[in-house]
């Protein structure tokens, strides 16, 4: 039964009639007690009229007769020990121990049915074994005390003539010095291997140090990092308002004043706090090295770090500022133009470094920076890696970490890939197409294992059609092979965002986001600062011809996008997917 105590009752509401359950063949079982069933067939009732055998209800125990002899405690029927002798007509046991037999199928010893009599078993503390035999009833008796391995009658000459005791000692023992020998040989060959590597080593490493040369061994074929590290005076930059701080340090919006030069170029600069660990600046410098060794329009690029007593990192200064925030504050003028050339756009971003062997860990809306309205670049290396030329994934060791972004293998045993990046992705573009909302609002990070592993997902966003959502589902498959590669979202989303109302369904698609603020933007930065000088920071590091006398303003470097080519077909807002 399922209640715990006589008390309980079932409670039944808004069933169908009997009448017409009984038409349909929903119908209970004609054991189960009261009618009371979760289903058809004998083990689908709640509780059963007569007996219970395992999980089925039945009409009688077996007995007196069946191939398994049965008795009955209570309503319940179990079966009888093994070693029970079936009986015909009469009941076989009851119980289920071997000491609650009728008659024994085989030898009883004292009051326990038993297979075989024992033999050398050790029946008290003095360790002494023990040997019986059966007699002519099948009861065991115990052997003459000088026979050492069995008898077949209850006298000294029933011991058999060929048992030699020392013949089994003889061999116990040859047997544990063959394996002692085997053992010690083992023991020394590894030794000698192990002496001889050693010897080897020592050997090499002797002669590279006389020669003082190291030959490559076994060449990577990777090409060289050829990135330039440039190393930034603390006089070079001016620090102008605080951008953000964290448990780090703090980020600021700033100028940069190269020595010898007159032109001011907007940065931001990352410092770190005053009396930080060594593991803080190692993070900071290797982060330093994955963005400089990054050259993508749709990735922000290092441009300097300057080594005073805490560490600061100079990055380009993007106007707009995150991403997150953006669609957040204009979502009544974006358009599915710009969501949809977004998309494209952080797609391009992370194939270029799934192409450089970068693996990101931290994509989302947050760490993607707005240089203008058409222009977006990924950022925050923070807890990016690199792989090297024979690794496929990257497992880290512990840290704060991003649960509701990360794929499910990144959450439960830490292992990275470009395609656990992938999932990320599709999150991120979940952000965008809810203007910001965020994912698995109001459920604990720690829940979030369990809730994928069941199948939930992120819901379909009400702008998005069912094309769109697909991707995203797309992205968060549980094996990661069957997630889509980055050049494959490149693909699909610049497909649609050549005809993007087909895709993303928007009242007032052709609002149009607001008007450039970079000169705006900039005033307000630099407060009564000298507007004349002011350069970009690509401008600055890939100068064009004539430059100094032709320099673009900074609202009007744009990023890529799709142009929307002629509008066909119907949005397909169908939902397929509900999360539950």
């Amino acid at each position: 039964s399922i209640f715990r105590n006589p008390r309980q009752r079932l409670f039944q509401t808004h069933n169908k009639p009997p009448e017409q359950c009984g038409n349909e063949g929903l119908v209970c079982f004609h054991l189960c007690a009261q009618g009371h069933c979760w289903g058809p067939g004998p083990t689908q009732c709640v509780a059963c009229e007569r007996f219970l055998r395992g999980q089925e209800c039945v009409a009688s125990c077996n007995l007196l007769d069946g191939a398994v002899r049965e008795h009955a405690n209570g309503t319940r029927c179990l079966p009888c020990h093994p070693e029970c002798q079936p009986q015909n007509g009469t009941e076989t046991c009851f119980g289920s121990d071997p000491d609650q037999c009728v008659a024994c199928a085989h030898y009883k010893d004292a009051q326990q049915c038993v297979r075989r009599c024992p033999s050398g078993v050790k029946a008290d503390a003095s360790f002494v074994p023990v040997w019986k035999y059966p007699d002519e009833f099948g009861v065991c008796q115990l052997c003459p005390t000088n026979c050492t391995h069995s008898c077949t009658i209850r006298d000294e000459d029933g011991c058999p003539v060929d048992q030699k005791p020392s013949q089994v000692t003889s061999i116990i023992a040859g047997v544990v010095g063959a394996l002692l020998v085997i053992v010690l040989l083992l023991i020394t060959v590894i030794c000698v291997k192990r002496r001889r590597q050693q010897e080897r080593k020592h050997t090499m490493r002797r002669l590279l140090q006389e020669t003082e040369l190291v030959e490559p061994l076994t060449p990577s074929g990777a090409l060289p990092n050829q990135a330039q590290m440039r190393i930034l005076k603390e006089t070079e930059l001016k620090k102008v308002k605080v951008l953000g701080s964290g448990a780090f340090g703090t980020v600021y919006k700033g100028i940069w004043i190269p020595d010898g030069e007159s032109v001011k170029i907007p940065v931001a600069i990352k410092v770190l706090r005053e009396n930080t660990s060594p593991k803080a600046n190692k993070e900071i410098l290797d982060e330093a090295y994955v963005m400089a060794g990054v050259g993508s329009p749709y990735v922000s690029r290092l441009l300097g770090i300057c080594l005073t007593s805490t560490v600061q990192l100079v990055t380009q200064l993007m106007p707009y500022g995150c991403l997150l925030d953006y669609v957040r504050e204009n979502k009544d003028h974006i358009g599915s133009q710009d969501l949809l050339n977004w998309c494209v756009q952080i797609a391009k971003g992370m194939s270029y470094l799934e192409e450089v062997r970068l693996v990101h860990r931290d994509l989302a809306a947050r760490n993607v920076l707005v240089k203008s309205p058409n222009h977006v670049k990924i950022t925050d290396f923070g807890l990016a890696r690199l792989l090297d030329i024979d690794e496929t994934e990257y497992h880290a060791d512990g840290g704060k970490v991003p649960i509701k972004w990360m794929a499910l293998e990144s959450i439960l045993r830490r292992r990275f890939t470009h395609q656990s990046d992938v999932w990320s992705y599709g999150v991120t573009v979940w952000e965008l197409m809810t203007f910001g909302a965020k994912p698995y609002d109001g459920i604990p990070a720690r829940e979030i294992p369990d809730l994928l592993e069941k199948g939930e997902r992120l819901p379909q966003p009400p702008i998005c059609t069912i094309d769109v959502y697909m991707i995203m589902v797309k992205c968060w498959m549980i094996d990661s092979e069957c997630r889509p590669k980055f050049r494959e979202l490149v693909t699909e989303f610049s497909r649609m965002a050549r005809d993007p109302q087909r895709f993303v369904v928007i009242q007032n698609d052709l609002v149009g986001l607001p008007g450039s603020m970079d000169s705006t933007f900039y005033r307000a930065l630099l407060d009564e600062e000298d507007m004349d000088d002011l350069v970009d920071a690509e401008e600055y590091l890939v100068p064009h011809h004539g430059f100094f006398r032709h320099s673009r303003t900074l609202g009007e470097v744009v990023g890529v996008c799709a142009c929307p080519m002629t509008p066909g077909g119907v949005p397909n807002m169908s939902l397929t997917l509900q999360s539950t």
